[in-house]
């Protein structure tokens, strides 16, 4: 028991001594106090006092504003923690002098490098000071002037008869298209025959495709781009025969910004195309609707192939007025077109 109890005893003075040791630590000796203060603080220099291992024994307001914190709560604290090594290297060549450098400072939201001064000043108990001032941040490089893009190049002017040429060459198309329905229709057998006919039909639909490019070139001259309302262009072409196809419309007004005549020419080929490839009795869905910064036009219909040749239509006559052409395959219910045409903005909206 005598035994345990010296353990004991001693246990405790050896903790007693650390904690008296501890609050000597954090006392400052009365004559180093007003160091801190004669720091010009109107600078926004900051002062700390550290000890031999870089433990912060005081700081004041400038050095709390630098770390983020309070100046009371850095007592007891790292100060290469909170204001980068780099200090600590300049702390430890202080014990032959005074130091002074560059530092890069730690942490997010204060400037990244200061200049520091650190300067021994007492030895019982060895503390030094350190004054750091931080170096104003560095404005970035401002951003080069890129030059504005080349305007595009004009369109060429249509020649006046592409529109009769492009007449001239549409009934031969249309008979050999019905030609080649009738053969497929007599064919039994063969996938050879069926694969043959499927690439005739495909040249042919390409062949409607550039002869309504041709229509839509002839119909009107560059610098005829203006505000036209989609919903109304389209209604006065519904409005001719369609043959045995129902037409389904939903047009609300949506203004785009095009050439009148070669919308005109290119959206009267593509709904004679999508018609064109209904059976008789079928039905196509038409709608017109302005969505962001397009004007969208869409064809639906049960009757209507995700691959066919309405779309290549479309992209072909309304890629050079800015079109942009989308395809939708609905699970038993055929396919959907989508034609987005660029809008006109706000601003420039006027009766067409």
């Amino acid at each position: 028991m005598s035994l345990l109890a010296a353990v004991l005893a001693l246990a405790a003075g050896g903790m007693l001594v650390a904690a008296l040791l501890a609050v000597a630590h954090r006392r400052l000796p009365r004559a180093l106090r007003p160091l801190l203060g004669a720091v010009p603080d109107a600078l926004g220099d900051a002062a700390l006092l550290l000890d031999p291992r870089g433990v912060i024994a005081a700081a004041n307001a400038a050095a709390g504003r630098l770390a983020g914190a309070p100046p009371a709560t850095l007592a007891g604290a790292s100060a290469s923690t909170l204001f980068g090594a780099d200090l600590s290297v300049l702390q430890r060549d202080a014990a032959r002098g005074p130091a002074a450098g560059t530092i890069a400072l730690a942490g997010g939201g204060v400037p990244a490098r200061a200049r520091a001064v650190v300067v021994r000043v007492s030895a019982r108990p060895p503390l030094d000071l350190a004054v750091l001032r931080p170096e104003p941040a560095a404005r970035p490089p401002p951003l080069p002037v890129m030059a504005p893009p080349p305007p595009p190049p004009r369109r060429a002017e249509g020649h006046a008869d592409l529109g009769a040429v492009s007449a001239a060459l549409r009934p031969p198309l249309s008979r050999a298209a019905t030609a080649a329905s009738m053969l497929r229709l007599l064919l039994t057998d063969g996938a050879r025959a069926h694969d043959e006919l499927d690439r005739l039909e495909a040249a042919l639909r390409d062949l409607e495709g550039r002869v309504g490019a041709l229509a839509a070139a002839g119909a009107s001259g560059p610098g005829a781009t203006r505000v036209l309302d989609l919903a109304a262009l389209v209604r006065e072409l519904l409005a001719a025969p369609t043959g045995p196809v129902r037409i389904r419309a939903a047009l609300v007004p949506a203004r785009a910004l095009a050439d009148e005549g070669r919308l005109r020419a290119a959206l009267r080929e593509v709904l004679r195309a999508a018609a064109e490839a209904l059976p008789a009795g079928g039905e196509l869905a038409v709608s017109v609707q302005p969505r962001g910064a397009s004007a969208v036009l869409e064809l639906a219909s049960a009757a209507l192939a995700a691959d066919g040749g309405v779309a290549a239509i479309a992209r072909a006559l309304l890629g050079p007025e800015g079109g942009r052409v989308e395809v939708e395959s609905v699970p038993g219910r055929g396919a959907l077109c989508r034609i987005a045409l660029p809008s006109a903005p706000r601003a420039a909206l006027r009766p067409a």
